[in-house]
């Protein structure tokens, strides 16, 4: 706009500077009228013209303008509608799940982090014995079960990222601490399965207790509910962190069960090779949010994946949804190979042989 501004007052300069020599000359000829009048007209038409733009190039600003306040109102009503709605929150989290890795790092990339001294907090919801022995460096321990009541203590400005024993707990812990606003992470397999397998890990590894420092508020309705999450997870004797046993789920299958529903969360090509009889899929990945509708939740939901991590985060989901869902411990897992017991589903006797394929599909 300015240089547009400068660019009239240039050429009104001109155009005056004209006139005037005209003007000054004493009596003029019929050509010199002639000229006078042809240069005239064309100082018009050049102002004319730079009106146009101007006026232009306002239009343009006006535009941009409310563009970027239209722009400005919806972020505020997508905060608004966001604000204290559980449900709502829980749909974004899958709006806006990455593409790639699970909302999850391996242990070699996160000592990468470590090493090269990032700016973030480490979250340990392992038992506070076990936090005691070794836990990673800057580490601060908060055991699952007083998540809810310390919500507000755990940072939500930098990257947070959660480890268990195995991975399961804390991918619950990183779905309820994104909804309360954290920008949680999980460690995949958690300390036993992932952390102390990784080449070098005592090289990240101390005993030093840490804490976090401030106070991070919460919006009073979620953290009513993340704190009730917390509260019936550890009271569950049964089903104790809402994980239901694989050999107990195969007792119910072979049985004939009608009393629960299940959902594999694995991709579509691996559930049409063999999946849980009655289990209907809903891919884990980002908008799979979309796919909860499938599920009626007028009875108890059995959540399954490969190892038990992501179908933690969607058993996590459906329960802050209302759903009474439960995670099959250890997932599909692996079939028992000398001297490797093996690990969920497939590890139990006898249930492989339950499995149905959709042999179309999968060809």
């Amino acid at each position: 706009m300015k240089k547009m501004k400068l660019l009239i007052a240039i050429i009104s300069v001109f155009a005056l500077a004209a006139l005037a020599g005209c003007a000054g000359g004493g009596t003029a000829t019929p050509a010199a009228s002639a000229s006078a009048d042809a240069e005239a007209s064309a100082s018009a038409d050049m102002e004319a013209s730079a009106d146009m733009e101007a006026s232009a190039s306002m239009e343009a600003e006006a535009s941009a303008d409310m563009e970027a306040d239209a722009e400005a109102s919806a972020d505020m009503d997508a905060e608004a509608a966001l604000e204290g709605n559980v449900a709502n929150l829980v749909a974004n989290y899958w709006i806006n799940f990455p593409a790639e890795g699970n909302n999850s790092i391996p242990a070699d990339k996160l000592f990468e982090k470590i090493a090269a001294g990032e700016d973030m907090y480490i979250l340990d919801i392992r038992a506070a014995e076990d936090y005691a022995e070794g836990h990673l460096k800057g580490a601060v321990n908060i055991p699952y079960g007083q998540i809810g009541a310390n919500l507000e203590a755990i940072p939500d400005d930098k990257d947070l990222y959660v480890n268990c024993y195995s991975g399961q707990t804390s991918s619950q812990a990183v779905v309820a601490l994104c909804v309360a606003g954290k920008k949680a992470h999980n460690i995949v397999s958690g300390w036993k399965g992932g952390i102390s397998k990784a080449e070098g890990f005592e090289d990240y590894v101390e005993t030093e207790e840490n804490m976090f420092e401030g106070s991070y508020p919460v919006n009073a309705d979620v953290k009513a509910a993340i704190e009730d999450y917390f509260a019936k997870a550890t009271s569950d004797e049964a089903h104790k962190s809402f994980n239901i046993d694989p050999a107990e789920v195969k007792e119910l299958v072979a049985a004939g069960s009608t009393d629960y529903d299940i959902v594999d969360v694995r991709q579509a090509k691996d559930y049409d090779e063999g999946h849980i009889p009655g289990a209907i899929n809903i891919p884990f990945g980002t908008n799979m949010q979309t796919g909860f509708v499938e599920i009626s939740g007028e009875k108890p939901v059995i959540v399954y994946c490969y190892s038990g991590q992501t179908a933690s985060q969607v058993m996590t989901s459906l329960r802050l949804l209302g759903i009474d869902a439960y995670n099959m411990t250890g997932g599909m897992g692996k079939a028992p190979e000398g001297e490797n017991p093996g690990s969920g589903w497939l590890a139990v006797e006898g249930a492989a042989d339950l499995l149905e394929t959709d042999m179309a599909a999968a060809a």
